[in-house]
């Protein structure tokens, strides 16, 4: 894959940019009708290189593209396109930021609407897929071409480790991507990642586990678990004994109904009682009925008109009065008989109140004394309680014997990588000593001073979770650019193995203020090496630098490199008055 064009559509957001082969300078010059003291940070370089990525669909977040973020309000209503090269055929990628998961993309008037994902898993494959002896899948795009764009995206963002290009993933992981590269068959790597992520997974598990049980059952370590569940085994059967001893399931039962169908016939002969004495007293209010009526008197009233009339009427009422006299009589004495039965009937159930009573009280005494009620709670809750611990105990005791075995087996397959990967470097020792070969022919030109003596190996490392290790060293290494160095090397000595053996894959390198702090002196060496290697071999290395800091100072062969040179040659050149966006990115 060789870089084309990088330009927008609408034109306009910035000057299109064309790629070349060999060295691509971003450069940043000052001006001399600009302030000597303003700044070339933050005039677009860095942004550059952001559109080149999010083109090759890098995530558009905050948090991963800041600048590019930043500068939304400018891109609005722009598609970032990117025209490039494989197998001699040429395509084209367009995406802009309002709908930055559809994706255009194709062979130039064929491309076609994807989703992001499909825009991926389809580059992925345009750029990497290859008759390959190792693992390879295509969504592995954003993992294998950060290691072919190296951008700044802070300042506190440094070139410190060549192997490990994602921070954000392990170097276990990286191995599988790095051999892929290499034309090395990456399972045994692949394998190894995979071993490593289940491990990860379960212990966190397993001490999670250990903790709550330690923490939930008040032990001093997982190992007295057993006897816990014992303790609780023991509980549940003295509970389960003294439960079957009170028979409570069905004699305390009956007991209580006992009790409940006394108070209803105590209730029962109460509310009879109550009728018959209101029967009673109706009885006693019929007495007082008035039955004496003055004959006489009715005589003399009766007599003013007729004297044998009023006679005859005084003695009809008296005949009258002497037969109600007579009747009420015969009636008190059958009301009194009535009275007298019914206060024996009384006496009598309230003698049955009492007996009835007496066995009620002893039942709740009974039951009161014994607790029956609150034992039955108590003792079925505190089983169930008890149960349910030992239950829980036990499963999470399954769970941490289960764990602890899937993670023994692991460890045994771990030990297994650890014995395969002894032998890898033997069995693939041919393609890394030509790797290293491409490496010392680099870092010997740079490095002219310490010629030969660069160590660059893939050795076993079993305390570690890659199991291997790639050792690159160089004399005082540690210093800033040396550092930077290990990174800048390795990576060209990637692109140079790749398109020497026809590895398929990308034919650019883009390296964002690597140069920063190095000495230029190294910067020049490399600069005659690549434009010397650039007439037999194609590739396309694009970097970011400023004249400030970099290049001011009088080194090495000027001629060959200078700034007024790279800024001829630059494909982007920025000022502080002639910024990418026409504002500061930083």
């Amino acid at each position: 894959m060789f870089l084309q064009k990088l330009y927008s559509e609408p034109n306009g957001l910035f000057k299109t940019i064309e790629f070349k082969d060999g060295v691509n300078f971003i450069f940043g010059k000052k001006e001399k009708t600009s302030d000597p003291k303003e700044s070339l940070n933050g005039i677009g370089k860095s942004l550059t290189l952001d559109f080149l990525d999010f083109c090759l669909l890098s995530s558009f977040q905050k948090n991963h593209c800041p600048r590019l973020f930043d500068a939304s309000q400018y891109l609005l209503g722009y598609q970032i396109c990117l025209e490039f090269e494989i197998d001699d055929s040429n395509y084209i990628i367009k995406r802009n930021i309002e709908t930055s998961s559809k994706i255009i993309i194709g062979p130039i008037g064929k491309e076609k609407e994807l989703s992001l994902k499909e825009a991926k898993e389809y580059l992925c494959d345009l750029i990497f897929k290859r008759n390959y002896g190792g693992y390879y899948s295509n969504s592995w795009l954003r993992k294998l071409l950060p290691f072919f764009i190296k951008i700044q995206k802070q300042k506190s963002d440094s070139f410190t480790d060549p192997i490990k290009y994602i921070n954000e993933s392990s170097v276990a992981e990286l191995l599988q991507y790095h051999f892929f590269l290499l034309d090395i068959d990456n399972k045994l790597s692949k394998y190894n990642f995979e071993l490593q992520n289940n491990i990860k997974q379960k212990e966190p598990a397993l001490k999670e586990v250990k903790s709550i049980v330690e923490d939930t059952y008040e032990l001093r370590d997982i190992s007295e678990a057993s006897n816990k569940i014992d303790i609780l085994n023991k509980d549940i059967d003295k509970l389960e004994k003294a439960i079957s001893n009170f028979k409570l399931s069905e004699e305390y039962f009956d007991v209580e109904n006992d009790a409940n169908g006394l108070t209803k016939k105590i209730k029962d002969i109460w509310f009879n009682n109550f009728s018959d004495r209101k029967k009673i007293s109706s009885y006693e209010d019929s007495f007082k009925l008035d039955t004496d009526i003055d004959t006489k008197k009715i005589h003399n009233i009766y007599k003013q008109f007729n004297e044998l009339l009023a006679g005859n009427i005084q003695k009809t009422l008296e005949e009258a009065v002497q037969f109600r006299i007579d009747l009420s009589k015969s009636r008190k004495e059958f009301i009194l008989s009535e009275i007298d039965e019914l206060k024996k009937i009384i006496t009598k159930r309230e003698i049955e109140v009492e007996e009835l009573e007496n066995k009620r009280a002893k039942l709740f005494t009974f039951l009161s004394s014994k607790k029956a009620i609150e034992d039955l709670s108590e003792a079925y809750l505190a089983l169930t309680q008890k149960k349910d611990s030992s239950k829980d105990l036990e499963g999470k005791i399954r769970l941490y014997t289960d764990l602890s075995k899937e993670l023994a087996e692991l460890r045994v397959e771990e030990k297994k990588v650890e014995k395969d990967f002894i032998g890898f470097t033997e069995e693939f020792n041919g393609s890394i000593s030509k790797f290293r070969g491409i490496f010392s022919d680099i870092y010997n030109a740079v490095y002219p001073q310490n010629k030969d003596e660069s160590i660059l190996s893939i050795k076993s490392a079993p305390n570690t979770n890659a199991k291997l290790e790639f050792n690159i060293t160089f004399p005082s290494m540690y210093s800033k650019g040396r550092n930077q160095g290990r990174t800048l090397i390795y990576d060209l000595a990637m692109l140079i193995y790749m398109e020497t053996n026809k590895i398929r894959g990308p034919r650019f390198l883009v390296h964002d203020g690597i140069f920063d702090g190095m000495d230029k002196a190294h910067f020049v060496s490399l600069y005659e090496y690549l434009e010397n290697l650039k007439t037999h071999l194609r590739f396309q290395y694009i970097i970011t630098m400023n004249e400030e800091g970099t290049l001011n100072d009088n080194f090495g062969n000027t001629d060959a490199v200078s700034p007024e040179k790279i800024a001829i040659e630059a494909i982007v050149l920025l000022t502080p008055n002639n910024k990418l966006l026409g504002k500061d990115f930083n």
